[in-house]
Formats: C-alpha cells, structure tokens, sequence
C-alpha cells in the first residue's frame, strides 16, 4: 500500500493533458520558426576564404588572384621554414660573438690563434652541425689560403 505522501508527490508529477497540449504546441511553434526555408547562404557552407575570393574575382581578373594566392602561401611556407626558436636564436647568437673574437684575429694576421678559436666552436657546437660546419669552413679555408 502506498502511504499519502507518495500518492501526493504522484499527483504533483501528473501533468493535466492541457498542460501537455500547451507544451507540444509550444514546441511546434518553435520548429516552425527554427525551420526558415533554406536559401543559397543556408544551404551551402560559405567559408570566409570563398567569399573573400569571390570579393576578389569581382575586382581582380582570374590569373592576378591565382598570382596572388600562390605569393602568399609561397611567402607563408617561407616564414615558417625560417623560424628560430628563442633557444635557437640564442645560439646563433653566441657563436657570432665567438666566432667573431676569431675573425678579429684574422683580420690582424693571427691564423693560428683564429683557427684555434674555430677548433673550440667545432667542439662547442657539435649538436649544432650547420653551425659546426661554418667553423669547419673557415678553419679550411685558412688552411689552404693563408697558412702554408
């Protein structure tokens, strides 16, 4: 047997049926005005690089829009294989100022102690082939045009 209080809570959770009748014509109403008829911008997924090339073709003939695009994505494609990160760019850096010390040293005839300079940056920057590589260069080219 069900006590009073469930009997009360079961008549409060009871919707009356116009109760019910107002929320499915409330729900109705709803989808009738979510439901707009579907035009040429609702019906095709409009991106803004397709309106903006579309603004573009009005304005500019076909070939200098292509001309454009393939700059753009060529100059983008270039940014990104440039980019040094701060570590990266910290030790080009350093070893532009090293290396320089070595390159004054040239400049006033010291060979020997320039490629000592360049001997220590080869070891320094072993982790850093490119880098490495310029000292290497430089240490070679000493070597065959200045040091006999």
């Amino acid at each position: 047997m069900k006590n009073n209080k469930d009997k009360k809570q079961e008549q409060k959770n009871k919707l009356s049926e116009s109760e019910v009748e107002g929320f499915i014509k409330k729900i109705q109403t709803k989808e009738e005005l979510l439901n707009v008829p579907r035009t040429l911008l609702k019906k095709e997924e409009w991106g803004l690089l397709t309106i903006l090339n579309l603004i573009l073709v009005g304005i500019f003939p076909a070939y200098f829009v292509n001309i454009l695009l393939i700059s753009f994505f060529t100059e983008l494609g270039h940014l990104w294989t440039t980019h040094l990160s701060e570590r990266g760019r910290k030790i080009l850096i350093d070893f532009e100022k090293e290396f320089r010390i070595g390159y004054e040293k040239e400049k006033i005839g010291d060979f020997k102690g320039a490629v000592s300079i360049y001997e220590k940056l080869v070891v320094k920057y072993k982790d850093n082939p490119k880098i490495a590589g310029i000292a290497v260069e430089r240490i070679n080219w000493i070597e065959k045009k200045k040091i006999k």
